[in-house]
Parts: C-alpha cells; structure tokens; sequence
C-alpha cells in the first residue's frame, strides 16, 4: 500500500492567481478628476446665477 503525498492545489479558474498578485491602484482622486469636478461646480454656480 502506497501512501500519496497531496499535490499542489491548482485554483479552479487560472485567471485568479493574476488577480490575486495585481497591486491596487492609488485611492487618491487624479488631477482629469478634479478638473471634472471643477467644471461641474463652475456650471452649477452659474445655472444657479442665471436662476435668480
């Protein structure tokens, strides 16, 4: 009687040890973001202006 040694687990979907290595990204909003939202508030306050 042989006794077997358990093999190395090979995750399901291959794609996951991929996933699992990729760093994150900064959480930090970039400077595309901040014009959009610049330009947002510019033409709230001007629509607001315009309202009154």
């Amino acid at each position: 009687m042989k006794i077997r040694g358990k093999a190395p687990h090979k995750p399901r979907n291959p794609l996951v040890v991929l996933v699992k290595q990729r760093k994150a990204g900064s959480h930090t909003p970039d400077l595309k973001q901040q014009r959009q939202k610049a330009k947002q508030e510019l033409h709230k306050q001007i629509k607001k202006k315009n309202e009154q």
